[in-house]
């Protein structure tokens, strides 16, 4: 059986030639289905190059990327755009929430560029709020929440659309330690139902959280151990 994710000897270098940055290099990788994995390192250690070559925010300069078995190093943006909507979902630091937008609106924003209909969009957005317990707070704007209720609504946008990636950038890097908390138990139960975690940080207790520890350094894997 196919790997969910698979990296080879990926390299993510800027700037080539004298001046280049090996931002990754030579960075191989599995990740299987229904893994909570944390990648670890310091700022500047390729985590957050790694992450978004995961999740085709990034494409590398050199290396193959398998997903489900099949080799998408090679696909064109589009491609790749339609298949980070199916498969992925993200949880970023800063929340990226629309101001304008309803908690509803902001997690319904992914659905509608899938193409879903009003009344599956309204499912599943209700569905999602409701998870991350914001069923009161649906019609609310992000301004009119706290920074824990506005990472909740990030959450539930991830995973509205029920992907099989989350890829979760820091997501308590501006939290209080109760929000921080409130974030990992619902990033545990994700992965509980049988959801893929994959968790970026430079804190080795949120680290802990997860099942599995990918220390980053230089670009490089530097240590892979299960806690």
């Amino acid at each position: 059986m196919a790997h969910l994710v698979e990296l080879r000897e990926i390299r993510k270098i800027y700037n080539p030639g004298e001046n280049e940055v090996r931002a990754l290099d030579g960075v191989s990788l599995v990740i299987d289905e229904g893994e909570f994995v944390a990648i670890v390192g310091q700022s500047g250690s390729g985590k957050s190059t790694l992450m978004n070559i995961i999740g085709f925010l990034d494409v590398c300069t050199d290396g193959e990327y398998y997903l489900d078995g099949r080799n998408v190093s090679s696909l064109t943006d589009d491609e790749l755009s339609e298949i980070r909507n199916k498969k992925i979902g993200f949880i970023f630091q800063g929340f990226n929430l629309i101001t304008s937008l309803t908690a509803r609106g902001n997690v319904e924003l992914p659905l509608i560029y899938r193409g879903m209909k009003r009344e599956e969009r309204a499912a599943l957005s209700k569905e999602a709020l409701e998870r991350v317990g914001l069923e009161k707070r649906m019609n609310h704007l992000p301004s009119q929440m706290s920074g824990g209720q506005q990472q909740r609504v990030a959450i539930a946008r991830a995973v509205a659309a029920r992907p099989p990636i989350i890829l979760a950038d820091e997501p308590t890097g501006n939290l209080d330690s109760k929000s921080g908390d409130d974030v990992m138990r619902i990033l545990n139960e994700l992965n509980a139902e049988g959801r893929t975690v994959v968790l970026i940080t430079h804190n080795n207790d949120i680290a802990a959280s997860a099942k599995r520890v990918i220390r980053v350094h230089d670009g490089k894997i530097v240590s892979d151990t299960y806690n």
